[in-house]
């Protein structure tokens, strides 16, 4: 009984297609409305030595998320310069002090760098808020990623004047790593690494 109800049901919501002769006639019939599966994440084993790195590395993290590597929007891998990652490495999403941050491992457990969102410009080093007022003058800060890896620490900004948009890259002495723009329609690069 309960497997003809579901069979009735089932076939009673949405369209059908009957096939006669060579042709096919849809039926519209009243639709009911199911609730929305939400998919479930697939259950990520992650290796015991990335997990205790990570733990050791940040121990007063929150809303911790591991996953397969995956590109993350605010990060840009080539403007980086980190080695590209594949399917087979971690990442892991988490909250620390109130921001965003994402970590990468590679499949030997070695970790790959971690890049947060800055969200309290103020906080900046020294010589990045120099670099900042001596290079981009009137130029307003729109976002701040800090990029960590084995060999640096850095800084992506975006910043705007205007209609003219600057990303730049400035390591924690200050140094311009590299600047792309377009300033009066005019589009540049530099690059100083």
């Amino acid at each position: 009984m309960a497997i003809a109800t579901v069979v009735v049901f089932a076939t009673s919501c949405g369209e059908s297609s009957t096939k006669e002769s060579g042709t096919t006639t849809n039926v519209t019939t009243t639709e009911t409305k199911m609730p929305e599966v939400v998919p479930v994440a697939a259950t990520i084993v992650v290796p015991e030595p990335t997990k205790s790195s990570f733990e050791t590395k940040y121990p007063t993290v929150s809303n911790v998320s591991w996953s397969r590597y995956e590109p993350v929007n605010t990060f840009d891998w080539e403007w980086a310069g980190w080695s590209q990652l594949d399917t087979a490495d971690y990442m892991v999403s988490y909250k620390m002090d109130n921001n965003d941050y994402w970590t990468w491992y590679d499949n030997e457990n070695n970790w790959i760098g971690t890049v947060n969102t800055i969200t309290n410009f103020s906080g900046l080093p020294e010589a990045v808020n120099s670099s900042i007022q001596s290079n981009f003058p009137g130029y307003t800060i729109v976002s701040i990623d800090k990029e960590n890896d084995k060999n640096r620490t850095a800084y992506e900004l975006e910043l705007t004047k205007g209609e003219d948009k600057m990303k730049t890259l400035i390591d924690e002495q200050g140094t311009i790593l590299k600047k792309k723009s377009t300033v009066g329609g005019e589009k540049m690069k530099e690059k100083n690494m």
